[in-house]
């Protein structure tokens, strides 16, 4: 952010504002630019500089036609408009002001209006469903699709290499959620790209592929009458589409489709085309500004006017408006591209002084495409199916696709479509995740001893539980819980399975983001080398112990320790610790009273960063350094106790104490583990 930059400083008026790149908001703005052209100034603020036309989205994840040809900018679209691209963060109906976050680099921006027209849409709230916000794939926008695209792409590329036909299957199931008209054209275009690129990879079957759509209703697309649904159902499944009708998904895990039916699924993408759900922003305008409401959306009248809020207007999504039979009308394109187009004809009257007119449009009908060039359509009562009503699908379809050029390179894109194959180019557009979340149900295998360490997991909800190769559980982890740190520090293979005791959430933060901060970082090293410690140490004591003689377990301390132990008095000085570190190396350095008691212990290296404070001088009294911890023990213990002490403390050292308080020695972890040799065994 620019420091200089203030808030007040960068307020804008308008004296018409419009929230929401949609459909809604797009055709608002269109028809008050053109019916005003420039007399009122007027703005559109969009999280996007382009609006999606997302009847054609699922033909994009089909890799059908190119991602540009579904996406139009909001400047060309609204070219008498001032048009800016950010979020709304805040909106004050009182004060009639509007906070936009513009970007990292600038601080909110406030615009003031006179007008104002909501056409924010609506959310996607995945969370009622364990494990879909981690591991489903959506269907919102052009990302979305090319998302789904690059996955379906990049697991034909891994299952051609995979010579198990359990997994090589489980990698080419594809679930798809929702049998609306978005679950089900994706679904047809998912498993035409599927079975058509399917012969330019040698080592996979038709057998292999499977594409599932599950529905909660007893058929797909609910809104068309049963005839066309029915056919619908039929093509789809006469291609090899899967139907699981009256079922939820109950979970999803990264290899694992759970059904409330109890069938599981072995599968590795689920696309979620459900979940919608009131925008947040609108929830809480509509609460602080005690907005009238229907089912979390803004009540509208016939004008979509808010009543009682002068200047207020809203439709599309979060707007309620109802049709002549009591209904809302449906949050479709069709219903919210005429609803901005009325709306913005309705501010352009009032400035003319001429009344509002009421929004009375019935629909013109439905289409769905089911791919494989055949859809089915109710256009105004007529039912129409197969390849006419398919025809009719992009017929429409283009003509309702803004811009010129785009529809010419739709067109072309279309004709090319049938000559020449898809295309199977693997581009990943996903952005790097810095940290990601996984969703495990009862019994699901995180990591098996052995395998390399990758990740730092940290326990969401649920419980993992860490088991040895006999199968015997030695640790349980619960919420706040983390593991894996030492494996990747080292290198190494992790030491145990990993298997979720219940459904469980986990953050994972790749070795790549997390070493180079334990690498730099002691201090940080040290509290997560000690709260480990402490987790595991019954496990660990165990199997350390067995590598120990047990002779050598029941012996005292004041046998294997050494003594005497190079140490700092608490009055010392820089000057005298360093002269001491320079005869005597060491990583640690008790520091005694004159009682010859332990008082404190210096690491080695946090005392040359405590060198670096300013003020610290070769005369400085040690006794400000903070303190190491290290466990200690009394000369009479047994060998056993110090381990013990030392692996709950994450430490391989251990000072030792006589029956007086006074430090006589320290013992090692490579004391203990060679002190076979030193001692006598019980045969000589």
């Amino acid at each position: 952010m620019n420091p200089e930059c203030t808030t007040e400083d960068q307020a804008l008026e308008h004296e018409v504002l419009i929230l929401g790149g949609g459909f809604g908001g797009i055709y608002a703005g269109k028809a008050l630019g053109e019916k005003l052209n420039g007399q009122c100034e007027s703005a559109l603020v969009s999280e996007n500089n382009y609006m999606v036309f997302q009847p054609m989205l699922a033909e994009v994840a089909g890799a059908s036609i190119s991602p540009r040809h579904v996406i139009n900018p909001n400047r060309m679209l609204c070219r008498n408009l001032n048009v800016y691209r950010g979020k709304v963060s805040r909106i004050d109906l009182k004060n009639k002001e509007v906070t936009i976050n513009t970007g990292h680099y600038t601080r909110e921006v406030k615009i003031r209006y006179k007008h104002l027209v909501v056409a924010l849409g609506a959310e996607i709230d995945l969370r009622r469903v364990p494990g879909m916000p981690e591991h489903g794939l959506l269907m919102q926008n052009a990302g979305d699709a090319m998302k789904l695209r690059s996955t379906a792409i990049a697991r034909l590329e891994e299952a051609n290499f995979v010579r198990n036909p359990e997994l090589r299957r489980q990698l080419l199931t594809f679930v798809v959620v929702g049998g609306g008209y978005s679950g089900v054209e994706t679904a047809g275009e998912i498993l035409d790209m599927l079975l058509s690129l399917r012969k330019y990879y040698k080592q996979i079957n038709k057998e292999d592929i499977r594409v599932t759509l599950v529905h909660s209703r007893d058929r797909i697309l609910p809104t068309l009458s049963e005839k066309l649904s029915h056919y619908a159902a039929e093509k789809l499944q006469k291609r090899g589409l899967e139907l699981c009708l009256n079922t939820r998904v109950k979970a999803v895990t990264s290899t694992k489709v759970f059904l409330n039916n109890g069938e599981v699924i072995p599968s590795n993408t689920v696309v979620c085309t459900i979940g919608n759900a009131p925008n947040a922003l609108v929830r809480k305008m509509i609460q602080e500004f005690d907005l009238p409401t229907e089912q979390g959306r803004i009540k509208v009248d016939a004008t979509m006017a808010v009543s009682g809020w002068d200047g207020l207007w809203a439709l599309g999504d979060c707007a309620w408006m109802p049709m002549p039979n009591g209904k809302p009308y449906p949050p479709t394109a069709q219903f919210a591209m005429r609803q901005g187009t009325q709306l913005g004809k309705n501010i352009v009257s009032h400035y003319k002084g001429k009344p509002a007119q009421p929004f009375t449009f019935e629909g013109l009908g439905e289409l769905a495409s089911i791919g494989h060039r055949t859809a089915v359509a109710n256009l105004m009562g007529v039912q129409v199916s197969g390849f006419l009503a398919w025809f009719l699908w992009r017929t429409i379809y283009l003509s309702k696709l803004p811009g010129l050029e785009r529809r010419m390179r739709l067109t072309i894109d279309w004709t090319l479509d049938l000559f020449f194959p898809r295309d199977l180019n693997l581009v990943d557009t996903a952005e790097t995740e810095v940290i990601s979340e996984i969703h495990l149900e009862a019994g699901d295998t995180l990591f098996s001893t052995g395998d390399p360490a990758f990740s730092l997991y940290v326990v969401k909800s649920g419980k993992i539980e860490l088991r040895n190769e006999k199968g015997e559980t030695v640790r349980k982890l619960i919420a706040g819980d983390f593991f894996g740190e030492r494996a990747l520090v080292h290198k190494s293979g992790y030491l145990y399975d990993a298997i979720a005791a219940e459904s469980t959430r986990m953050i994972s933060v790749p070795g790549e983001t997390i070493l180079p901060v334990l690498q730099h970082s002691r201090r940080l090293r040290r509290v997560l080398a000690k709260t480990t410690a402490q987790a595991s140490a019954e496990s660990e004591l165990e199997t350390i112990i067995e590598q120990i003689p047990a002779f050598v377990c029941d012996k005292p301390l004041d046998q294997i320790m050494h003594s005497p132990i190079a140490a700092l008095h608490q009055e010392s000085t820089v000057s005298d610790a360093l002269r001491l570190f320079k005869k005597k190396r060491y990583s640690i350095y008790p520091v005694i009273n004159d009682e010859g008691q332990l008082v404190n212990v210096i690491d080695r290296d946090d005392f040359f960063d405590f060198m670096k404070h300013s003020g610290v001088t070769r005369t400085t009294c040690i006794s400000h350094m903070e303190n190491f911890h290290i466990p200690t023990c009394s000369s009479s213990d047994s060998v056993t106790n110090a381990v013990s002490e030392m692996i709950k403390s994450g430490r391989y050292k251990c000072l030792i104490n006589n029956s007086d308080g006074e430090l006589v020695g320290i013992v090692t972890m490579n004391d203990i583990m060679s002190a076979e040799q030193l001692l006598d065994t019980p045969n000589n």
